[in-house]
């Protein structure tokens, strides 16, 4: 699996520096691996601090389809007909196909096969595919100006893919963990955002003259 993903992300590179390759045309040659490798891949260009717009929504749909459907014992993922026809071409890809890869390289120093029945087998499957469709459900949620509210429901969803390509039941956890941090961070602003609304009507009825 490992190796099918590391010459997935070569040929794409080797695509992209040319005339470019479907995304949906690249993951039928993966099988079952496609399902992290299209997560991953797609997940790679959140981990940055600022929102990417219209895109997030297409992404978090995304992820939530891929992970429905791995959760689900699917063979491959059948993705949104707007994320297969992604044409993976040019500077901005090349850049991502390259992080991709050397953050495999780094994971595989700080990662081994342990905790495996928390990745592998139907069960493993499935609960890495709830990861990554739960991640994508918090990449839709309509949080646009909200700093890190793409990164860290990235996080969680990389560290899934890497539990499941590295064999390393201990990636989940840490996938697991990402999850639970972005719900405190959100619940945590909504708290706040309700406070400080609360506080401005307060201001507003002791000032108004009605």
């Amino acid at each position: 699996m490992p190796g099918g993903v590391d010459t997935a992300l070569r040929e794409c590179a080797a695509h992209a520096a040319g005339k470019g390759i479907f995304l949906g045309e690249m993951l039928d040659r993966l099988g079952r691996s496609s399902f992290c490798f299209s997560a991953l891949l797609l997940a790679v260009p959140f981990v940055q601090p600022f929102s990417l717009g219209p895109l997030t929504m297409v992404a978090g749909l995304t992820f939530l389809a891929v992970g429905w459907q791995m959760g689900r014992g699917l063979a491959r993922p059948v993705l949104p007909d707007r994320a297969a026809r992604l044409r993976i071409h040019g500077r901005g890809w090349l850049a991502v196909l390259r992080f991709c890869a050397r953050l495999l390289v780094v994971c595989r120093k700080i990662t081994r096969p342990r905790l495996e029945a928390w990745v592998s087998g139907t069960w493993g499957d499935r609960f890495v595919g709830w990861l990554i469709f739960v991640g994508g459900g918090l990449l839709a949620l309509p949080a646009a100006n909200l700093p890190f509210n793409n990164t860290l429901p990235a996080l969680m969803i990389i560290f899934a893919c890497v539990a499941w390509l590295e064999r390393d039941g201990l990636m989940a956890v840490v996938s697991l963990a990402w999850g639970v941090a972005t719900v405190i961070y959100f619940a945590a602003i909504g708290v706040a955002l309700f406070f400080f609304g609360s506080q401005v009507w307060t201001w507003i009825a002791r000032w108004s003259p009605l």
